[in-house]
């Protein structure tokens, strides 16, 4: 099960790379930034992508490899351009996020990678981020899938809902407006009808969906949902430099700014964080965790340290 799980991982984790990329890739490339093939030898890679070049074809995604390089045929799986809202285009690239577990060829015949295709892809020039604590890699494509197709119908919803691990579970009713991601977390948004009021609920919390008939209006949405969860879930912002391997924690350097520097050994960078989300950077800076060479401030440094320790202790 466990290899089935990293076949999905790495074949999704490709598809999505090459429908961002601007060119055809080749295999360092693919090691460098697609999960699952680096650690291997170049000879043992290219066999793999081969390989799954052939089982993603089955599948019905035109991906292709020829001459040491890999690409998808985009005029084949590309949609004419799709005119979004932020909020849409928001929970499509969420849904792209969202691929890790399930099958993937429930997953590839979706029509969630067609979308992504269209416009809704994150950036795949950065190394991918390992997951501590990370909603990515902890949701199903079908929990978002329902809700998305909720919200497009002004559907009312019934779901499970698990306040902090060990409750019991809480049986809510809303009018679903968007899904919205936040510091690598996802939020669902909606109109509480038991408390009459706008609430947001951690997605991976929310489980046993159904449609509820209902004889009143639907409470239309109000105002934008990315700011209204920031301001919902604030938490401390920080200032903090992360000395990291050169070319690592891109997701850092987009909320700061990078410096390069050539100490004695290698190359590294410091990204120097100003005014950000504490929760979000130490998670963040935990990801990296083996490119990581410094923290400052040290009570940064000791919560990355204490999130590993924690991330170490629930594999045991």
């Amino acid at each position: 099960m466990a290899n089935d799980n990293d076949m999905v991982v790495r074949q999704v984790g490709l598809t999505f790379a090459l429908l961002a990329s601007p060119a055809k890739r080749d295999v360092a490339w693919v090691q460098k930034h697609v999960d699952g093939y680096g650690g291997r030898t170049r000879d043992a890679a290219t066999h793999l992508i081969e390989r799954d070049v052939r089982e993603l074809r089955d599948l019905g995604v035109p991906a292709r490899y020829q001459d040491g390089e890999v690409w998808v045929v985009k005029d084949l799986y590309e949609l004419p351009a799709v005119d979004l809202t932020a909020e849409e285009a928001s929970v499509v690239g969420l849904a792209a996020d969202l691929s890790k577990p399930g099958s993937l060829g429930e997953f590839a015949r979706s029509g969630w990678t067609k979308l992504a295709a269209s416009g809704a892809t994150r950036s795949m020039d950065a190394p991918a981020l390992m997951s501590v604590s990370n909603d990515i890699f902890q949701l199903r494509p079908d929990t978002l899938r329902a809700i998305v197709k909720c919200v497009q119908a002004k559907q009312r919803i019934s779901f499970d809902f698990v306040r902090a691990p060990g409750k019991d579970p809480e049986r809510r009713v809303a009018d679903p407006w968007g899904v919205v991601s936040l510091n690598n977390r996802a939020y669902f948004v909606g109109y509480d009808i038991d408390r009459d009021d706008v609430r947001v609920f951690r997605l991976k919390k929310v489980s046993k969906l159904k449609k509820v008939r209902h004889s009143d209006a639907f409470h239309e949405r109000a105002g934008d949902l990315q700011a209204l969860v920031e301001k919902t879930l604030r938490g401390e912002l920080i200032d903090a430099t992360v000395t990291v391997t050169h070319g690592i924690g891109e997701e850092l350097a987009q909320r700061g700014t990078r410096a390069s520097k050539v100490g004695a050994e290698e190359e590294i960078d410091t990204i120097t964080l100003r005014g950000v989300d504490r929760d979000w950077a130490v998670r963040t800076i935990a990801s990296l965790a083996g490119n990581v060479v410094a923290v400052e401030p040290s009570e940064v440094r000791e919560d990355v340290v204490k999130l590993l320790r924690s991330a170490l202790e629930g594999e045991n």
